[in-house]
């Protein structure tokens, strides 16, 4: 099998068979890993862990990430990286260091998956997803200062992004389920490839206010796709 050895893009574990990233829409730009920068994100997609020999990685997953094939890591949850020789974190999968023998490593995602329990030639498990106001989510709190002192919000059903920005009607797929890939083809089982955003607005008709100055509003709807990663 071939080695990706410490390559690591949108919070995919380092490793010899490292992670895949995750794909994100956040208020705040700036390094990936940027605590500040982490926290503002209002939509995520989990994605898939690295593979090994005796291991497939765990595919990116909706409120909780994918376990590795054989079990022996588990994915990201809401509140919660991953387990394995190294933890998934908030954004980040877990990566186990080794330049060879080591295994597969966590997929990056809203929390990270683990890097495989065995030492060796293991798969890693899936990062898991997130979207402001979507059933089950539950979001960081402002006051969250770094991976070790991260709150939660109480709110629930529907968990909303300290921002104030939420989605309705809102989907969301698993890296393991048939999904239209960004060019409107459904693939089998998630999304291979690189990550990808697929941003579309839809004009409607405009709607008037019966406001003091009866102002003219004009009203565009926009759908996002996220694609995430098996």
């Amino acid at each position: 099998m071939p080695r990706c050895k410490n390559i690591v893009y949108g919070g995919g574990g380092i490793g010899d068979l490292g992670g895949g990233g995750a794909s994100d829409i956040r208020l705040i730009g700036g390094e990936y890993g940027n605590f500040s920068s982490l926290k503002s994100r209002i939509i995520v997609a989990g994605a898939g862990a690295g593979s090994d020999t005796f291991g497939i990685g765990g595919p990116g997953g909706g409120l909780i990430g994918m376990n590795a094939s054989n079990n022996k890591s588990t994915g990201g949850t809401q509140t919660q990286g991953g387990y394995g020789i190294v933890n998934g974190t908030f954004g980040f999968g877990g990566g186990f260091h080794a330049e060879r023998d080591g295994s597969g490593s966590g997929g990056g995602g809203y929390f990270g998956g683990g890097s495989s329990i065995a030492y060796r030639n293991e798969g890693g498990g899936g990062g898991s997803s997130y979207i402001s106001g979507h059933p089950g989510c539950i979001s960081v709190l402002e006051n969250s200062t770094s991976q070790n002192e991260i709150y939660f919000s109480q709110e629930n059903n529907p968990s909303i992004h300290y921002s104030g920005i939420r989605f309705i009607k809102t989907l969301m797929i698993d890296g393991s389920s048939e999904m239209m890939s960004p060019y409107n083809k459904m693939e089998s089982h998630g999304h291979f490839g690189n990550g990808f955003i697929k941003i579309t607005r839809f004009s409607c008709n405009a709607v008037s206010c019966n406001c003091l100055f009866r102002n003219y509003y004009q009203f565009n709807i926009i759908l996002i796709s996220v694609f995430i990663l098996m």
